[in-house]
C-alpha cells in the first residue's frame, strides 16, 4: 500500500474542517475498497485492521467535507496522465443503481441502463477523462427527479442540502459537468455521450 499512501497524502486536508477531521476515515475506506470482495460499507470496516465502522459511517453520511474540491482534485490528477492529448476526451454518461422502498435519495422507477430496464433504482450522472485504453472518473451527481425537487418532506428525510434541491434535467448536469471541468483545468479535445444527451440541442450547442 506505500504507492496508495503517498497519492492519497494530497486529498488529506480535503477531509478536515474546523477542528474536526476524517482523513483517517476516509483514507481507510480507499484502502477497504482494494480488498473487500464487495465494496458496501460491512464488507468494507471488516477487511481493514484498526478501524471502526460507525466511524466509516460518519465519514460517508455526516461529516463535514467538501466532495467537490476532492472531485476537482480528482479531476487534475486525472488531467495530468490523460489530458492535454488529441484523443482525449471527457465522456458523460449515467447509470442506475436497484433499490428497494422509497427512502434512497433520487429512488424512483425509471430507466436503469445495468439491468436495461426500467426498475427501482437511484441514476447517477458520471464525467470520465479517457486517453487510448486509459480513462478516470472525474465527476459524479446524484439525479434526483421532480418529484423529488418537489418535495421538502422527502428531501428533509434523506438529508439532501438545500441548495442540491433544484430540479435539473441529465443533459443539464452533464453540461454542468464539462463546463466544471474546463473551469477546472481539464484538457480534453472533444466530449463523448450516448444518444440521450444527443437528442438534446441545448447539450450540443
Amino acid at each position: 500500500m506505500g504507492c496508495l499512501e503517498e497519492f492519497v497524502d494530497g486529498y488529506r486536508p480535503l477531509f478536515k474542517s474546523g477542528t474536526r477531521s476524517v482523513e483517517d476515515s476516509a483514507i481507510s475506506f480507499l484502502r477497504g475498497l482494494f480488498v473487500a470482495e464487495r465494496s458496501n460499507l460491512q464488507q468494507i470496516s471488516e477487511s481493514i485492521d484498526d478501524v471502526e465502522h460507525q466511524n466509516l459511517q460518519y465519514m460517508l453520511s455526516e461529516a463535514k467535507w467538501d466532495h467537490e474540491e476532492v472531485q476537482r482534485k480528482v479531476a487534475r490528477d486525472a488531467d495530468v496522465l490523460l489530458g492535454g492529448h488529441d484523443d482525449s476526451a471527457l465522456i458523460i454518461d449515467e447509470s442506475g443503481f436497484s433499490k428497494k422502498g422509497e427512502r434512497s435519495a433520487g429512488v424512483r422507477r425509471q430507466w436503469n441502463g445495468r439491468q436495461g430496464k426500467v426498475d427501482n433504482c437511484q441514476v447517477g450522472v458520471f464525467a470520465a477523462l479517457s486517453h487510448g485504453v486509459g480513462v478516470a472518473l472525474t465527476a459524479v451527481k446524484l439525479y434526483l427527479p421532480k418529484e423529488w425537487t418537489d418535495s421538502e418532506r422527502r428531501c428533509n428525510q434523506a438529508h439532501i442540502p438545500i441548495e442540491e434541491r433544484t430540479f435539473k434535467t441529465k443533459s443539464h448536469i452533464g453540461l454542468d459537468m464539462i463546463r466544471s471541468a474546463r473551469e477546472n483545468g481539464v484538457r480534453f479535445s472533444w466530449v463523448g455521450a450516448d444518444a440521450g444527451y444527443g437528442k438534446e440541442p441545448a447539450f450540443l450547442r
